[in-house]
């Protein structure tokens, strides 16, 4: 058999060699041309959707820029995305010092990573694929209502291989069956979807970007920074460019200038080019193109409380396991097993109550505390099997779907270096700690049904400092709260800050375009 395996391993090897020496794409290019009818900037989960589908029209050229380059092998395995956070292929960011949470973290501080290359975040991200609810979009603008988007989210779903967690996994049944047994109104507990192929990561740099990439009118420029955009009696007229070498070129636009940059970076940007509040332009000395208030403001993401449960039956998955050699072999030969997959066995809610049941037991205490910047009492007091590989339990995350804190993006400085300054305000308003509360009760309320008591499911108490002059249980609210804010994380998952509207606070309408002012 190890002979079959060794002859593999060599047929692999020398066809990735092949792939890398012989098989560039052809769209990728070292030094771009002096005009393009379209300009994309950045190559994240948008960015390769709006590349590829642009330059199916053969009368049109097409640049996309990105900063990053590729990703490695790493990516690929869905289990180790927390591995690829802190590398060269994340920006890195952290939020200003927060006020109401983050209080277990150092410096109250949350790390949010961001991806940095061709498939941007979604390359680095843990895959969680969900539409959410109808109600969920009935704020939202004409023509982007749940029955106007639906037909293309049965497309997303083809093209993006959305796919359920395996029913054979233990948690996963013991989540879905609570649904029946507790009949509570407005539940729903289910199986997480999430996106990969044949055992591996696929975001839309495999599904949209790599079908374009040899196509003759699009370019892709790669380590690339765009520094600004650049207008024209307030008409866009191309950007300015900083290359690897640390050169700066310009590159003209016939058309239009789409940023793809995610919710930190396209903000930024706007503000270096002029394009924000009249103040914050003021502050940093940036000649104004157009006072728009709304760049920046509006910015809200899902905060996740852990919540620990311990397990007697052997139904998690754990550090052990995992590094056991037919776990291994079956991921490398066949694309299967724990490897190949998220570790999010179910998602749940309760109106706008939510929770993830994420069925990794134990996990690398190094890493986990630096990529979360948890302080070490704080980790410890939540997670009992940070000295234990072999400790069975999963975690509980819960949170407010539809949170009402907001915070901002704001700049550093005019210099597009400069990381920008983010503040989400996290449970700044308390309304989101009483949906949080919701949450946690609905996640206590599952261990009581027969599939986890028959695991011996039994909730962890963490035992903070701050919090040991209350009743030390979950189901007191004013313990709930101290545990939120010493222990809440983000979710990964920003955004507002280009609002679509028609208020004070639009950046964009609805047909994703500036909303006034330029061109």
């Amino acid at each position: 058999m190890w002979a079959h395996v060794s002859i593999s391993i060599v047929v692999l090897l020398a066809s990735l060699l092949y792939h890398y020496h012989f098989s560039e794409p052809a769209s990728v290019i070292t030094y771009p041309e002096t005009h393009y009818d379209y300009v994309v900037v950045g190559a994240g989960t948008s960015g390769c959707v709006i590349a590829s589908r642009l330059s199916e029209m053969s009368n049109v050229t097409v640049l996309l820029v990105e900063a990053g380059g590729y990703f490695g092998w790493l990516s690929t395995v869905p289990l180790l995305a927390p591995m690829m956070q802190g590398t060269e292929v994340d920006w890195a960011y952290q939020t200003e010092p927060q006020v109401f949470s983050s209080r277990g973290l150092h410096g109250y501080r949350q790390k949010v990573p961001r991806g940095k290359g061709l498939g941007g975040s979604g390359q680095i991200n843990y895959l969680v694929h969900s539409f959410g609810r109808p109600e969920d979009y009935k704020r939202w603008p004409k023509g982007w209502s749940h029955a106007d988007l639906l037909p293309y989210f049965q497309k997303v779903s083809d093209i993006m291989n959305v796919i359920p967690m395996p029913e054979e996994e233990y948690l996963t049944k013991a989540f879905v069956l609570a649904e029946e047994s507790l009949k509570l109104d407005n539940v729903s507990l289910r199986k997480a979807m999430y996106t990969a192929k044949k055992g591996t990561r696929w975001s839309t740099y495999h599904a949209y970007l790599r079908k374009a990439w040899n196509r003759k009118n699009l370019h892709i420029l790669m380590d690339t920074l765009v520094a600004k955009i650049l207008f024209k009696n307030s008409k866009v007229d191309g950007v300015k460019v900083i290359y690897k070498n640390g050169s700066v070129g310009r590159i003209g636009v016939r058309k239009e200038v789409i940023l793809c940059m995610g919710t930190f970076n396209t903000p930024q940007l706007l503000l270096i080019s002029g394009i924000g509040p009249a103040n914050e332009l003021k502050k940093h000395k940036i000649p104004m193109v157009q006072d728009l208030p709304g760049v920046g403001r509006n910015l809200f993401d899902h905060m996740n409380i852990p919540i620990y449960v311990n397990l007697r039956e052997r139904v998690s998955i754990t550090l052990v396991k995992l590094q056991t050699v037919p776990e291994v072999f079956n991921y490398f030969a066949f694309g299967t097993g724990w490897l190949a997959t998220n570790g999010v066995m179910g998602l749940g809610r309760a109106n706008n109550s939510g929770l993830l049941l994420f069925g990794v037991a134990s996990a690398e205490e190094k890493l986990l505390k630096v990529i979360s910047n948890f302080e070490t009492e704080t980790y410890r007091s939540l997670f009992p099997s940070y000295n234990d590989s072999m400790h069975e339990g999963f975690i509980y995350l819960v949170s407010c779907l539809q949170p009402k804190s907001r915070g901002s993006v704001t700049l550093r400085s005019s210099n597009i270096y400069d990381s920008p300054k983010i503040n989400p305000a996290y449970l700044q308003d308390p309304d989101d700690v009483t949906c949080t509360h919701r949450a946690i009760n609905l996640a206590l309320e599952t261990l009581n049904t027969k599939l986890f008591r028959e695991y011996g499911a039994k909730v962890h108490v963490p035992d903070f400092e701050e919090c040991r002059h209350l009743r030390q249980d979950y189901r007191d609210v004013d313990y709930s709260e101290c545990v939120m804010r010493m222990a809440g994380l983000t979710s990964h998952h920003p955004c507002g800050t280009c609002k679509i509207s028609t208020d004070d606070d639009a950046v964009v309408n609805e047909e994703l375009r500036i909303f006034r002012g330029v061109e």
